[in-house]
C-alpha cells in the first residue's frame, strides 16, 4: 500500500515527506543523514559513540548498545564495518569487566552472544579474519574468568580456527 502511494508522489513531494520524517525524531534525522553520507566512517564513529555511551560510565544499557548495532545494519549491508561495531561492543564489555571486576551473568551472556555472532560472520567472510584476529585474541586474553566467560569465548574462538584451517 505505502509502496504504491510513494511511487505516485513527485520528486518535490518525496523530498518534503523525507524532511518531515526526519523532523519527527532525532533517530530519523540521524538515520537519513548517515544513510545518505558518502563518508561511511562517519557512521561508524557515530554508532561507536552510541555503543560507548550506552555502556559507560554510569549505567550499563546492553539493550541500547545492541540496538545501535541493529540500527547500523539498516544503514549499511557491508560486513566489515558491521564487524567493526560488533567487535567494538565486545571490547567495551571487556574493558567494563576490567574496570568494575566481576559482572552479572546477563552481562557476560550478552558479550558472549555478540562474540558468537562475530565468529559466525567471520566464518562467512574468512578474508576478514586477519583484520579482526588480533583484537579477538586480546578480548580473550583480557576477559575475566567469572561465570565461565573466558572458557566460553575460547570455545567459540576454536570454531573460527577450525573453519580457517579447513
Amino acid at each position: 500500500m505505502i509502496n504504491r502511494q510513494l511511487r505516485i508522489l513527485g520528486k518535490e513531494e518525496l523530498y518534503a515527506l523525507l524532511l518531515e520524517v526526519a523532523s519527527l525524531t532525532k533517530e530519523n534525522a540521524d538515520f537519513l543523514r548517515l544513510k545518505l553520507t558518502e563518508d561511511k566512517d562517519e557512521a561508524i564513529v557515530y554508532y561507536k559513540k552510541k555503543i560507548k555511551d550506552s555502556l559507560w560510565p554510569k549505567r550499563i544499557n546492553l539493550r541500547e548498545a545492541r540496538k545501535a548495532i541493529s540500527d547500523f545494519k539498516r544503514i549499511s549491508k557491508n560486513s566489515e564495518p558491521l564487524l567493526e561495531l560488533m567487535v567494538f561492543y565486545v571490547e567495551q564489555g571487556m574493558e567494563i569487566g576490567e574496570e568494575y571486576g566481576d559482572m552479572y551473568e546477563a552481562f557476560y551472556l550478552s558479550m558472549e552472544s555478540m562474540f558468537e555472532h562475530v565468529i559466525k560472520m567471520l566464518n562467512e567472510y574468512p578474508d576478514l579474519i586477519p583484520k579482526f584476529k588480533g583484537r579477538l585474541d586480546a578480548v580473550i586474553d583480557r576477559s575475566c574468568e567469572g561465570w565461565g566467560h573466558k572458557d566460553t569465548l575460547e570455545d567459540m574462538y576454536e570454531r573460527l580456527k577450525i573453519k580457517r584451517e579447513a
